[in-house]
């Protein structure tokens, strides 16, 4: 008898794992969020254990040891801790209006839609990630990100590439560069104020760049 239930145990496992693995493809496929994939990365250490129980759980369901759908609660239970994420990490997104005359002179307030920074002059940058810079490089030569915001030497400074509107395209001048055409943004997101740079259009941000580089820099707050 015993020999004849070890096949059968097997063959539970298999398919408990089989159908936890289509359930989230199926809740990534359904939830339709760009954020999705990266969501499944970020969970992905939590999956397996989670298949590992609910497998454990059906092969305990011949003996009775199963507990029902309680035991099923349980086994799929994540474990505890903290989910609550700093206001700081959150998606920049929104509208935020200019903190200093400089800014609403020249540039008004923007809107962050996306990749696009579209500002209340009528300029648009069409942007795409670049890399996540640390507060205590320079983006030009002798200056760092730190210096210039008065931030720690940790803040992460997003860096963005400057597109075109469409293929085949020149990124035209724009006033947030200065009249220059932009090559280039960093954004340093505080809670409810963001500090942009804008550069030049080839130029490198870093410890090498010329300070022309820099074509604009600018201070917005949340509205």
């Amino acid at each position: 008898m015993p020999a004849a239930v070890a096949p059968r145990q097997t063959g539970l496992k298999r398919l408990a794992a089989a159908l936890a693995f289509l359930c989230l493809v199926l809740f990534l496929l359904a939830i339709e969020n760009k954020y999705a994939i990266e969501a499944w990365r970020g969970l992905s250490d939590e999956v397996a254990p989670a298949a590992g129980r609910v497998a454990d759980w059906a092969a305990r369901l011949p003996s009775g040891a199963a507990d029902g759908l309680s035991g099923l609660k349980t086994a799929v239970a994540a474990d505890p801790g903290p989910v609550a994420a700093d206001p700081a990490d959150a998606i920049l997104a929104g509208e935020f209006g200019p903190a200093d005359d400089v800014t609403r002179a020249v540039t008004g307030a923007v809107a962050f839609l996306g990749a696009d920074l579209r500002f209340e002059s009528g300029e648009v940058l069409h942007t795409r990630p670049l890399r996540i810079a640390a507060g205590r490089e320079a983006f030009v030569a002798g200056r760092t990100f730190a210096e210039q915001w008065n931030a720690p030497a940790d803040a992460q400074i997003e860096l963005r590439r400057v597109m075109p509107g469409a293929a085949g395209r020149t990124v035209a001048p724009s006033a947030p560069c200065g009249a220059a055409s932009p090559g280039a943004v960093a954004l340093l997101h505080r809670q409810d104020r963001v500090d942009m740079m804008v550069f030049r259009a080839g130029a490198v941000v870093g410890p090498d760049a010329p300070r022309t580089a820099l074509c604009g820099l600018w201070s917005f707050r949340r509205r």
